[in-house]
């Protein structure tokens, strides 16, 4: 029976591990979006003055190179709720898709949080079961993206 009692708790503890291990960010299909939208949360609020559409794909495409090949581990939609509830500002990038409907808004999104952190709406274009998390900050690339972009907001 104490066998069995180890062998439970060592196989739970090995699923748990697995459910935090990293992954690469991945995002095979760079040419779904036709227009992206980059939108400044300052204090909870935002505003048009605040949003900035890109139709440009060369641009979108590049903004998805850049997030490409980061590492991240996937998180509960609770944990990613509750990221997005503990900052007051960071930056949303949301992805429209090919007919440009309202629905499709979050077909594929991350938020780029004042301390670094990305946090990836889905693991893959619509795929919201599994939002991921960067495992490191990455402060430099907010700045590369806003120069992509041209955001001086």
């Amino acid at each position: 029976m104490r066998k069995i009692l180890i062998f439970s708790i060592l196989f739970l503890s090995f699923l748990s591990a697995c459910n935090n291990e990293e992954e690469t960010v991945k995002i095979e299909d760079k040419d779904f979006a036709n227009i992206l939208y980059v939108q400044k949360i300052e204090n909870n609020y935002s505003s048009g003055e605040l949003t900035k559409p890109i139709e440009d794909q060369e641009k979108i495409r590049e903004v998805l190179t850049i997030v490409e090949g980061l590492k991240a581990k996937r998180i509960t939609t609770d944990e990613f709720i509750q990221k997005l509830e503990n900052q007051d500002n960071y930056y949303r990038f949301g992805f429209i898709g090919e007919n440009g409907t309202e629905k499709q808004r979050d077909q594929y999104a991350f938020q780029v949080m004042d301390d670094g952190t990305i946090i990836f709406n889905f693991d893959q274009i619509n795929n919201p079961d599994h939002p991921l998390v960067t495992v490191t900050a990455h402060h430099e690339i907010l700045e590369e993206l806003k120069d992509v972009l041209g955001i001086q907001f």
